[in-house]
């Protein structure tokens, strides 16, 4: 058999390639190292009706060519196997189906490479702006903050770039599938046309035998949907028990109307709230998606902003009061207070198009709580922040920074309550909920 590059007739054997080596496959099946699929297959099938046992019954091998070369197709025709095998051998292959071996992908590996250089990076700069900070604040240099800020403003740069470069890619791969759903739909459009006129008359007939066969079961299929429309949506606190005055097969119990009356203003309400809250839920989920992808550019164009007005007011290029100065970054908090808000009220909706009666004043409290929680943290702090720098208040610091305490303080309270409830709890339920236990204890 040749090779790809035109070289004599080698015999295909069973025998292991050195570990490094990441052609010999290639070599097997008689294809080079940038062979399609395609080509791939073309190979195998010739090469496998070539060697296989039972057309080669009278031959000297014993089937280790035709193993050979199924080893080979079953490497190369997968792209994650043939990109381990083009840089590490077999003995890569060997390695990947061992713990951590998906770390032997090139994919793999080049997106971690990246990711540890890229974050080796950030934190040289933040470490460079710090530094510069510190030197500046302690009057051993004179630089303007500008300068000191521009270790920061690289890495506001290149997250920019990223999100840019991640948004635009978005919207073509959206164009370009867009595209082909309509070329898809005006295909299937143009087909069903072209059908419709042969059929028409066949649906015709069809209407009229079928209608005079469901005029027939009527009585039948309205039974089976009352049985069924009854059965379907059972009560929260059980079935009831058959008694005379609620009879399994109908007929007249005392109180067989007043249930039929109930059950008929149940489905009526639910016909007609279900559709309100579905079509207000999903108007808030395109809104909060409009939100989400319009957040992270806002993000980073406020944060840059918020710099530029911190660099200008300690420059003394504009005398401009601190909350001006802030007002970017509550402007970042403000639009995330909103797609938080948006989430609250979509999960709320969702919740209540399958609940019979809405959520209390607790539950949704609770809800709020657990929501706005680290929000009204950050927003509590950074208007006692501002409000200190503009000498509108004069407490010290550390009251200043209170709200800060508030996460490890609910921390405690926390594991205390668990503690006491761990303590009621047997030994048996302690087991039975220990992943619930340890999710508690790390919220």
């Amino acid at each position: 058999m040749r090779n790809s590059d035109g070289g004599s007739e080698r015999t295909l054997n069973a025998e292991t390639p050195p570990a490094r080596d990441t052609v010999g496959l290639y070599t097997v099946l008689g294809v080079g190292q940038r062979a399609t699929p395609v080509e791939l297959k073309r190979a195998y099938r010739r090469l496998a009706l070539q060697h296989h046992p039972d057309r080669n019954p009278g031959a000297a091998t014993d089937g280790s060519n035709f193993v050979r070369i199924q080893y080979a197709y079953d490497v190369l025709s997968d792209e994650r196997k043939r990109r381990i095998y083009d840089r590490y051998g077999e003995m890569g292959i060997q390695m990947a189906g061992r713990v951590g071996g998906e770390l032997l992908d090139p994919q793999v590996s080049n997106m971690l490479s990246g990711f540890a250089f890229v974050s080796s990076l950030v934190a040289l700069l933040f470490v460079l702006f710090f530094a510069f900070l510190a030197q500046r604040v302690d009057r051993k240099i004179n630089w303007p903050y500008s300068v000191v800020f521009a270790p920061l403003w690289t890495v506001d740069l290149a997250v920019l770039i990223v999100v840019v470069s991640a948004l635009l890619k978005r919207v073509i791969t959206g164009f370009s599938s867009s595209q082909a759903n309509s070329d898809y739909a005006s295909h299937d459009e143009a087909a069903v046309s072209s059908s419709y006129a042969t059929t028409e008359d066949d649906e015709n007939e069809g209407i009229v035998s079928d209608t005079c066969d469901r005029s027939t079961d009527a009585p039948i299929n309205a039974a089976e949907d009352a049985d069924t429309s009854t059965s379907a949506s059972p009560s929260p606190f059980g079935s009831a028990p058959a008694t005379d005055a609620t009879p399994l097969l109908g007929g007249a119990g005392p109180n067989y109307s007043n249930n039929n009356s109930q059950r008929r203003h149940q489905r009526s309400r639910r016909r007609r709230h279900h559709p309100r809250l579905r079509y207000l839920r999903k108007f808030v989920e395109t809104q909060l998606a409009c939100v989400a992808r319009a957040a992270p550019i806002a993000y980073l164009l406020l944060l840059a902003l918020f710099q530029v007005s911190i660099v200008l007011k300690l420059d003394g290029h504009v005398s401009w009061s601190i909350w001006r100065v802030a007002a970017p970054w509550l402007a970042i908090e403000a639009i995330h207070g909103l797609l938080l808000t948006l989430q609250l009220v979509a999960t709320i909706l969702k919740a209540n198009e399958g609940r019979a009666a809405s959520p209390t004043v607790r539950q949704l409290l609770v809800v709020a709580l657990d929501t706005y929680w680290w929000f009204l943290i950050r927003v509590v702090l950074a208007v006692l922040v501002v409000l200190r720098l503009n000498h509108s208040i004069s407490w010290h610091w550390a009251l200043v920074f209170a709200p800060s305490y508030l996460p490890a303080i609910r921390s405690v309270i926390t594991l205390c309550l668990l503690r006491r409830q761990l303590r009621a709890m047997g030994d048996a339920e302690v087991a039975q909920n220990e992943s619930a236990i340890v999710l508690a204890s790390l919220s």
